[in-house]
C-alpha cells in the first residue's frame, strides 16, 4: 500500500516525459516545414529564372555545340593555310611497299617511260634508270590533289593500261608476223605448185615436171568457170565468153546436128582421118564427109583434126596435105588440130621417137596447115604436152588441152579444153566428148 506522497511522485514523473515527446514532435514539424519551404522556394526560382535541370542540360548542349563550331572553324582555318612542307617532310614514304618500284613513280609517260616524282628517274616497264633532267620535289598541295603515285590508283591503271596496250600491240604484231609467215609459206607452197606440176603416165606412175618459165602462162580465172552439165561456161565481167563444142567421129554413130545445136552447142571438131599406128597407112574417117555437110547445114561452126603416127617430118606434111584436100570446099573456121597419142596395150610406130623428133613432126604438120590459111592447133593431155613434146618450141601454136575434170591443170596458154569424155547431150546417142573454147575462133 502507498502513501499519498508516493503517488504524487509517479504522476509527476510521467508528466515530464510526455512534455519532452511533445517538444520533439514540434521541432520535427518545424524542421520539415522549413525544409519544404526551402524546396518550394528553389522550385519557384528554377521555374522563374530557367536555372532548372532541363535548362541546365540545354545550356550544356548549347555550350558543347559552340565549342565544336569553334573547333571546326579552327580546323578550316588550318586547312586553308598554305603548307610549306615538301614531299620529303611527309612520312607517307614510310608506308608499306605497294608493289611498285622504290620511290614510286608518276604517270608522266613519254614513249612508254614514267618519271619518278622524288628522284627524277625515268622508269621503263618497272625498271629504273637515271634521268638527265630531274624534276623538283612536289609540294603537299600537289600530293593532296592526288598527284602522288603511291595513292594515285588511276595513274596505276593508266600505266597498266598502257603496258597492256603495248603488250597487246606486241602480241598483235607477233600474230600479224606469224600470219604473214604462214601466208608466205602458203604462197611458197602455191609458188612451188606453179613451178612444178604432177603428171600421171599411162602406166600409172607419177612424175613432177618443172614448168618452163619461157613459155607464156595462161591467165584464166578458174573461179569464173560455171558447170551445168553437160555444158561448161567461162565468164568475164559477168558475161559468157566461152563456146561449147563436141568432138565428132564415126565412133559417135549417127549424129543429129540440129538437136546438138539446140542443146547449146556452138561448134564441132570433126575427125577427118588417121595414119595406122602399125601399118603407117593414111585412112580417112568413114563419116567425115557426112558430118561436115550436116554440121554446116545445122549452122554449127566447124573445126577438124587428124590423128598422126608420122615418124618423119615428111610424113607429117603428107598427113596435112591429105586433110587439106578432104576439107576443101567447106567453111572451116575453127582450128585444124594435130593429134598424136600413144596406143594402149600395143606398140605404136611413134614410140621410137624422142622429144625433139616428136616436136619437129608436130611443127611440120602445123606449119603446112598455117601456110594453107587455117588456124593450126596441137592436141594433148598433161602427159603428152608436158613430157612428150617441147612446148617452148611449140608456144606459137594454140593448144587443145584434154583433161576430164572440173578445172584444167595446165600452166601454159591454151585455147580449148576437153573437160568430159563420157557426157550425155541431145543429138548424140552414145557418149559425147565435150569441149569448151575460151574464145570464138569464128570471129
Amino acid at each position: 500500500m502507498k502513501l499519498h506522497d508516493d503517488y504524487y511522485e509517479e504522476e509527476h514523473s510521467s508528466g515530464s516525459k510526455m512534455t519532452y515527446v511533445y517538444m520533439a514532435l514540434i521541432m520535427s514539424v518545424v524542421i520539415l516545414g522549413v525544409t519544404a519551404l526551402v524546396f518550394w522556394a528553389n522550385q519557384s526560382k528554377s521555374k522563374s529564372d530557367g536555372s532548372g535541370y532541363a535548362a541546365a542540360l540545354a545550356q550544356k548542349e548549347a555550350k558543347a555545340a559552340e565549342e565544336n563550331k569553334k573547333m571546326e572553324a579552327n580546323a578550316s582555318e588550318n586547312v586553308n593555310t598554305k603548307s610549306k612542307l615538301t614531299s620529303n617532310d611527309l612520312d607517307i614514304w614510310t608506308l608499306p611497299d605497294t608493289g611498285r618500284e622504290k620511290n614510286s613513280t608518276q604517270s608522266n609517260r613519254n614513249n612508254g617511260t614514267v618519271t619518278n616524282q622524288t628522284t627524277g628517274e625515268t622508269v621503263i616497264d618497272g625498271s629504273s634508270s637515271a634521268s638527265d633532267n630531274k624534276e623538283p620535289s612536289k609540294t603537299a598541295d600537289e600530293l593532296a590533289n592526288g598527284k602522288t603515285s603511291v595513292y594515285d590508283m588511276t595513274t596505276k591503271e593508266e600505266v597498266t593500261g598502257e603496258k597492256n596496250s603495248e603488250k597487246n600491240e606486241e602480241n598483235e604484231t607477233e600474230t600479224s608476223q606469224e600470219d604473214e609467215t604462214e601466208k608466205d609459206d602458203e604462197d611458197e607452197d602455191e609458188e612451188e605448185l606453179v613451178k612444178r606440176i604432177q603428171v600421171k603416165h599411162a602406166d600409172g606412175s607419177r612424175e613432177w615436171v618443172d614448168v618452163n618459165e619461157n613459155v607464156p602462162r595462161n591467165k584464166y580465172d578458174l573461179s569464173n568457170l560455171k558447170y551445168k552439165k553437160p555444158i561448161m561456161k567461162y565468164y568475164e565481167d559477168k558475161k559468157i565468153v566461152s563456146k561449147c563444142g563436141v568432138d565428132i567421129s564415126a565412133n559417135q554413130g549417127e549424129v543429129d546436128f540440129s538437136k546438138l545445136k539446140s542443146a547449146g552447142c556452138d561448134f564441132v571438131m570433126i575427125k577427118v582421118g588417121a595414119r595406122g599406128y602399125s601399118s603407117g597407112r593414111i585412112v580417112l574417117d568413114t563419116e567425115y564427109e557426112d558430118n561436115l555437110k550436116a554440121a554446116k547445114k545445122a549452122g554449127l561452126d566447124i573445126g577438124v583434126y587428124f590423128c598422126s603416127q608420122a615418124i618423119t617430118r615428111a610424113e607429117a606434111r603428107e598427113e596435112a596435105d591429105e586433110l587439106l584436100d578432104a576439107i576443101s570446099g567447106y567453111n572451116v573456121k575453127y582450128p585444124v588440130a594435130f593429134v598424136m597419142e600413144t596406143v594402149e596395150d600395143d606398140m605404136a610406130r611413134i614410140e621410137s621417137l624422142d622429144m625433139t623428133e616428136r616436136t619437129q613432126i608436130a611443127k611440120a604438120f602445123m606449119n603446112r596447115i598455117e601456110d594453107a590459111g587455117y588456124q593450126p592447133m596441137i592436141y594433148g593431155d598433161k602427159e603428152w604436152l608436158l613430157t612428150m613434146v617441147d612446148m617452148e618450141e611449140l608456144q606459137d601454136y594454140d593448144v587443145w588441152f584434154a583433161q576430164d575434170s572440173d578445172e584444167p591443170e595446165y600452166p601454159y596458154e591454151f585455147g580449148m579444153w576437153q573437160y568430159d569424155s563420157d557426157a550425155s547431150i541431145k543429138g548424140i546417142k552414145d557418149d559425147a566428148i565435150m569441149i569448151m573454147s575460151f574464145k570464138d575462133y569464128a570471129d
